[in-house]
């Protein structure tokens, strides 16, 4: 039970981290962060130290010491105390549980750039983890080290010369309570610390073999190029952390990512994550299984504040198919439309291939392809629950209702009439909805575009392609982020005080090679 709680601790700790720059900026109006080149992934150089087995990796870019001041310079005048309080809260308790107290020990020196991992194990009360830091220039780190050891208390279990195939980089240690210690070795500008002098031993052995690289990792999928650089960078491995804690309950399937590789930046007014998640599968799809073909959506002001691009929804919720990300876009999509997922959505979905369009204003409507959309297995499904079609004329639209009646077992015994669905159709277009009033009032091509120029040629062909994206509302935003166990988390640490963002735009991308354990995801969060 020890093991688990620290590694949910560390683990909650990190993404508390994170989530601190998402929503603090964005409560507080933060003006600015530096923004970085528009290159792919590229870890710090203390990447280089983490062993390849650890569960999660947390890189960072800014110097942990300026942080708070560096958000604090940006905030009204009445909360710049609050801010830098709340900012140092959470890097110096992440500091804290590991033993080290940041303001003391670590903030004299620490450089711009650093990692963390950790480890499971099942041998141990607590898990193994490690540290890297980088030094910053003109620092004498040996008198800083001594002023965190106070003494040299040299571990019995490091070997007998204390160095590492004797080079000049040593481990020492210092003693936290008669049961443990944690570890320091320093190495060309970089503080390696830990909980084991096992992992520093391997870390300086295989220095070489442990370079976090994705673009190496990934080249044969050609996924290199298409995950942006960050400030922020996380790996981590979902679906082992909540095994691990034993958490039941799981928002967007998550439990089912085997590994989840992020890059996390700030500007003005928008927190943008992207990363790349991948799938522990062993079989391909077959190639004619994939269609690329996602509408572009007009940017007008008019259009709703809420809607969703689906490509080939019925791969998804079909039962004739089964992909390793099938559950996650179905939780995605549900998770977002929340209580207007409905009996009628589900049939639709089901049986749409191509375009599916959502819409919501006050009510939502669907928009589908008349060649892509199975119209007579959705109306045997409406035959089969007792519906009856019938025509209405209403605004120079005729209007196709699906209805029937049925009896009101109260006092009165009254008759009542459902309406399960309403549908308009032109010559290329279904429009769906179980009321009049959207329906009624919508243009279709206010939507909807062919923009011939994104039109690419074979051999310009990307390495994604999105099957799914996502715009929310303040609204549909707030409701999300209320299921979502880390925002409640960081909410009550707050004071419950956070202001839900303005809105957010989510879409999800799989590769046009052909490998279906791979997606992408991009999320941006609009602040303001």
């Amino acid at each position: 039970m020890k093991s688990r709680l620290s590694y949910f601790l560390i683990s909650g700790i990190v993404i508390l981290s994170i989530m601190t720059g998402i929503f603090i900026s964005h409560n507080n109006k933060l003006k600015k962060i530096p923004t970085l080149n528009e290159q792919s992934f590229h870890a710090p150089v203390s990447s280089k130290y983490i062993p390849k087995n650890a569960d999660l990796i947390f890189h960072w870019k800014i110097n942990p010491t300026i942080l708070p001041n560096y958000i604090e310079s940006y905030q009204d005048k009445s909360s710049k105390k609050t801010i830098n309080k709340k900012t140092s809260f959470i890097r110096d308790s992440s500091f804290k549980l590991i033993s080290l107290d940041f303001t003391k020990d670590i903030s004299t020196w620490v450089g711009d750039y650093g990692s963390f991992a950790v480890f499971d194990s099942n041998k141990q009360a607590l898990n193994d983890w490690i540290m890297v830091l980088a030094i910053k220039e003109d620092v004498n780190i040996e008198t800083e080290l001594e002023s965190i050891l106070g003494s040299k208390i040299v571990d019995k279990n490091i070997n007998p010369s204390n160095k590492i195939n004797n080079s000049k980089t040593e481990i020492i240690s210092k003693k936290i309570n008669s049961n443990r210690s944690i570890y320091f070795a320093n190495d060309k500008g970089n503080i390696l610390i830990a909980s084991n002098p096992k992992i520093i031993q391997t870390s300086l052995e295989k220095l070489d073999s442990n370079k976090l690289n994705t673009k190496t990792q990934y080249k044969k999928l050609q996924l290199k190029d298409n995950l942006k650089d960050g400030f922020f960078l996380l790996e981590i491995s979902p679906k082992k952390i909540l095994n691990l804690i034993g958490q039941e309950e799981n928002l967007f399937e998550v439990n089912e990512i085997d590994n989840l590789i992020s890059s996390i930046n700030l500007t003005e007014n928008k927190f943008n994550l992207e990363g790349v998640i991948s799938y522990d599968v062993k079989t391909k799809m077959p190639a004619k299984d994939i269609n690329f073909n996602l509408t572009n959506i007009k940017k007008e002001t008019e259009l709703a504040e809420d809607f969703i691009l689906i490509d080939n929804p019925n791969h998804y919720f079909s039962k004739d198919y089964s992909h390793p990300y099938q559950k996650f876009i179905m939780s995605l999509i549900q998770e977002s439309t929340t209580s207007d997922y409905s009996r009628l959505f589900k049939i639709i979905l089901e049986n749409s291939k191509g375009n599916l369009i959502w819409i919501k204003d006050k009510d939502w409507l669907i928009l589908t392809s008349k060649s892509d959309t199975n119209k007579t297995e959705i109306s045997d499904i409406f035959q089969k629950d007792n519906f009856l079609s019938s025509n209405l004329d209403f605004k120079n639209k005729k209007l196709e209702i699906w209805s029937k009646i049925s009896a009101d077992e109260n006092e009165e015994s009254q008759l009542k009439e459902k309406i399960e669905a309403i549908i308009e159709e032109d010559e290329e277009t279904y429009i769906w909805s179980h009321t009049l009033s959207p329906i009624s009032n919508f243009d279709s091509k206010n939507y909807t575009k062919n923009d011939s120029d994104n039109e690419q040629k074979i051999d310009e062909i990307p390495d994604f392609n999105d099957v799914l994206r996502i715009h929310l509302g303040q609204e549909k935003t707030k409701t999300v982020l209320n299921n979502f166990y880390p925002y409640i988390l960081f909410n009550t640490m707050l004071g419950n005080k956070l202001t839900p963002p303005h809105n957010i735009d989510i879409s999800i991308a799989v590769p046009t090679i052909n490998y279906p354990n791979f997606i992408k995801v991009k999320i941006d969060l609009k602040t303001s």
